[in-house]
């Protein structure tokens, strides 16, 4: 994490708000309208359930963008909220700005049971914990055997984006296996660990995986 002197506003980047202390309040979600360098980020009201939150002045927040790659963290605080000519606020603008690179190999933990099918398998299907995920794969967790290197697999799971749950059914190849002879691990760990490579992705499931990924990753960023 650096911090960035440069950072760069534009309209219609998406930003969500984190309240400061955090609570079980959830996070708002909204988007850029407007920027007074120096002054102020302007932007639309956010709404919870369909209905605006009750947002007061000096209201603090830590706030967090994506773009492209970069994920871009600072606090800021409500300068004014306006509900004409339609909804929206101004944010303080951020004084010291800190970025995380997010490359397309980048993992996030996840701690998920998904469902595994394998043609070894037969018609058997495995229960299986996801540790973590990245754009381009993620590594399984079972006491049973998966395949060997180069098997195909498939992986049905749910992720949730911005609270939409979306059920992904995702072919993928096991690329490299840990089992706890090869770790020489103590008689409690009896996993096997399968780092699998996701293949033919639909743009769907591209934009689906790579949304879930950044999500997380702005949800885990430190906070200052």
């Amino acid at each position: 994490m650096s911090d960035k002197k440069d950072f760069k506003v534009n309209l219609g980047d998406p930003i969500q708000l984190q309240f400061i202390p955090e609570d079980a309040r959830e996070r708002l979600s909204a988007k850029v309208i407007g920027h007074a360098p120096g002054k102020s980020l302007i932007i639309s009201a956010p709404t919870v359930n369909g209905k605006l939150p009750l947002l007061k002045e000096n209201q603090p927040f830590i706030a967090r963008m994506l773009q492209g790659n970069n994920v871009y963290g600072f606090e800021s605080s409500v300068l004014k909220y306006y509900s004409v000519p339609y909804p929206h606020l101004h944010l303080r603008h951020p004084r010291d700005v800190e970025c995380i690179v997010v490359r397309g190999s980048r993992r996030v933990g996840t701690e998920q049971v998904v469902s595994v099918s394998t043609p070894r398998g037969g018609d058997k299907i495995f229960s299986v914990s996801m540790t973590n995920t990245s754009a381009t794969g993620a590594l399984l967790q079972t006491g049973e055997a998966l395949g060997q290197l180069d098997d195909e697999v498939s992986i049905s799971t749910e992720l949730e984006v911005v609270n939409i749950k979306k059920y992904l059914r995702i072919k993928a190849i096991i690329r490299n296996i840990s089992t706890p002879e090869d770790r020489n691990d103590d008689a409690e760990d009896k996993l096997n660990k399968y780092g699998v490579q996701f293949l033919d992705l639909s743009e769907d499931h591209i934009l689906i995986i790579n949304a879930y990924v950044y999500e997380q990753i702005v949800q885990h960023m430190d906070k200052h």
